[in-house]
């Protein structure tokens, strides 16, 4: 036995950069050597022992976890661990994470022993330690406890977890029964999926889920099933619509096909919503506050009506209005007489886009631009 003391300094530093290694972990029946030997070609101290015994080793290691002032936790005999998730630049246990489950949705914890290369015994301190810091997020089924991405873990990689990896599997926003088992693959699959359910990754549609993530997706699915019926309510309605009522066409030709908007009734509203903004996408729609214009369309309809105001005007004239206000107010009655709506809102704004119309062009084509 050395008459000397151990040196902790150098013992904490040697211990630390082998949990960094193991993922906090120190086994010192199968590390012994690697710490003595850390140890042993380190810059010790004169009052301190130079070399390190085994029985010396394992009683300076158990007098530190005392310490409040060094981080090493004894979990059991001869088994310490030093938290690895507080080191600056120490990635090696989001990097495992990042490719596990970059290949797999879900895991079993026997998986991540296996990954990590820990002791059965610490399998659960370790998932507890991943869980609590939000780098996996534990799916109790039955009686086995499975695992998924965690939330801090995600902030760390790209494109990797739940959300993502089932977007990635949609096919317009959904996925089968059967291949959302395929993608679960563990034997708790329905727990699994009621779990998905119960946070708001998926919704069950009867045979199918909606990928939460993958809404807008969906919306553009569903609006390239209705819009050429919604296209065929601005043709009966000179290309304008109000637009509550533009949002209740979209509604309701969604669920004239479709039943999603009653099963899925937790994520209805943005379901219609993104619809809605597909549809003016796809469609070249002006939505505003107040009204819902086809803008190409619309325009066209205006000018039309413009134009055959101007060539009515001159036809009823004997002699031509002398100045740009006269033409207009000369066709006042021409303006109220267009009804293309049962509302009179949008009445009104056809009315005022058809007045500006002629305006602009009784001013270009009489006046050469040039009327005030």
């Amino acid at each position: 036995m050395t008459l000397l003391p151990v040196d902790t300094d150098v013992l904490e530093d040697v211990c630390r950069d082998i949990a960094q290694d193991n993922y906090g972990f120190i086994y010192v029946s199968d590390q012994k050597s690697e710490i003595k030997s850390a140890y042993e070609s380190a810059d010790i101290g004169l009052v301190n022992a130079r070399s390190l015994s085994s029985s010396d080793m394992r009683k300076a290691l158990t007098e530190m976890t005392a310490d409040e002032f060094i981080d090493l936790e004894q979990l059991r005999d001869g088994v310490f661990y030093v938290d690895p998730f507080g080191v600056k630049g120490n990635m090696n246990i989001t990097r495992e994470l990042t490719n596990l489950f970059g290949q797999r949705l879900v895991v079993t914890g026997e998986t991540l022993r296996s990954r990590f290369s820990l002791a059965i015994d610490d399998m659960e301190f370790f998932a507890d330690e991943l869980d609590d810091r939000n780098y996996v997020r534990r799916i109790t089924a039955g009686k086995r406890d499975y695992y998924t991405i965690g939330p801090q873990l995600k902030e760390h990689a790209d494109d990797v977890g739940l959300d993502s990896r089932l977007e990635r599997e949609a096919s317009n926003g959904k996925i089968a029964h059967s291949d959302l088992e395929s993608v679960i693959d563990v034997d708790a699959t329905a727990d699994v999926i009621r779990y998905l359910d119960r946070e708001g990754y998926i919704v069950d549609l009867d045979g199918e889920y909606l990928v939460e993530e993958a809404i807008d997706e969906y919306a553009r699915y569903l609006a390239e099933r209705i819009e050429d019926d919604v296209e065929a309510e601005f043709a009966d309605s000179s290309y304008v619509l109000r637009t509550g009522e533009f949002e209740q066409v979209v509604e309701n030709e969604i669920a004239r096909r479709f039943d999603v908007l009653s099963t899925a009734r937790s994520v209805r509203s943005e379901i219609l919503e993104s619809t809605r903004d597909s549809v003016v996408d796809r469609l070249g729609l002006d939505r505003g506050r107040e009204m819902v214009e086809a803008v190409g369309p619309f325009e066209d309809v205006v000018e039309d009506h413009a134009r055959r105001i101007r060539t009515d005007l001159k036809a009823e004239q004997d002699q031509l209005p002398g100045t740009l206000p006269e033409w207009v107010e000369l066709a006042a009655d021409h303006f109220e007489e267009l009804q293309v709506s049962n509302a009179t809102e949008v009445n009104e704004y056809v009315r005022d886009a058809v007045r500006d119309r002629y305006r602009s062009l009784v001013n270009e084509e009489e006046f050469g631009g040039m009327a005030a």
